[in-house]
Order: C-alpha cells, then structure tokens, then sequence
C-alpha cells in the first residue's frame, strides 16, 4: 500500500500516528511519520493488520445497521465512549477487537453515516459512567446495552428542557 493511502486507512479508522505505533506495537512511533511522508510503499506487515482492523469496523457498522433496522423506532441513539476504560467495560468484545476508544468513535461515526443514509435519525450519546453508574444505583439495574441507551435517552431529555 503505497503512503498516502496507508494515511487515509490509519485516519479513517481513527487512530493518530501516536496510537497507531501503541495498537500495532512498533517500537518506534516516528516509523509512521516516515512511512506517510517518504511516499514509499509501506509494508504488507503493517498495512494488513490496519485493512483487518477497518474491515472489522465495516463489520460492526453493519450489525449496528441491522440493529437499527429490525426497530420500529426511526430515531436512534449511538453511545460513544471516550476512554478505554469505558470501553473496555461496557462493551468489552467490541474492545478486543477494536483496542482504542479512539477507534470506536470512528466506528460510531460511520455508523451515524450509514443510518442517516437509510433514512435513520441518529444522536451520538457520550458514556459518562460516573452519572450513569450513580442511575444505575438509584434505579437498581445491571447493565444492559439496551439501559445504557434508555439512560442516555433520559439525559438527552434532560438537556433539552
């Protein structure tokens, strides 16, 4: 894969140069920078695991797809979480596969995208565990994915009030 489309796949599936070189293990983070800007072809070692890493996603995206259209509803909400630690924790297989929290919100983005494409209203909720763990507390529930949305729904509520 030559250098500018190795820039494209590794920003496309949301990852800085930085957690890049983290995710893929290489032990020199500058080794990106040279690869994008030399313009040489970057090897098939690296460029594999990245295209199976995005193919991953593409997979994801269309389970979520499939989620949104066995609804009645027509408006959905996506959560987006923003530390690996939520990540990890709420959706734990999604994180094996997608290592960075930075990777699920490029999962979450084009899952928005391929929902507004079918016709589909989408809010992006971002995981704020603190609050939600206290909701879950108050209200006495385990968590399910499908709570952590009717608890984003209540938030959303709340702001628009």
């Amino acid at each position: 894969m030559n250098s500018r489309n190795f820039q494209k796949l590794r920003e496309s599936v949301g990852l800085s140069r930085e957690d890049f070189a983290l995710v893929f293990e290489l032990d020199d983070p500058k080794l990106v920078q040279v690869w994008e800007e030399t313009g040489d072809q970057v090897p098939d070692a690296i460029t594999r695991p990245l295209a199976e890493l995005d193919a991953k996603i593409e997979a994801a995206v269309i389970t979520e797809i499939d989620n949104f259209s066995n609804r009645a509803e027509r408006d959905t909400i996506l959560i987006r979480f923003l530390t690996e630690t939520d990540f990890a924790l709420y959706e734990p297989d999604l994180f094996e596969q997608f290592k960075m929290a930075a990777v699920h919100g490029a999962f979450i983005a084009r899952s928005k995208r391929a929902i507004e494409r079918i016709g589909g209203e989408v809010t992006i909720a971002f995981m704020e565990s603190n609050f939600y763990e206290t909701w879950l507390g108050v209200n006495d529930f385990d968590d399910t994915r499908d709570l952590r949305i009717a608890w984003a729904r209540q938030q959303l509520r709340g702001l628009s009030n």
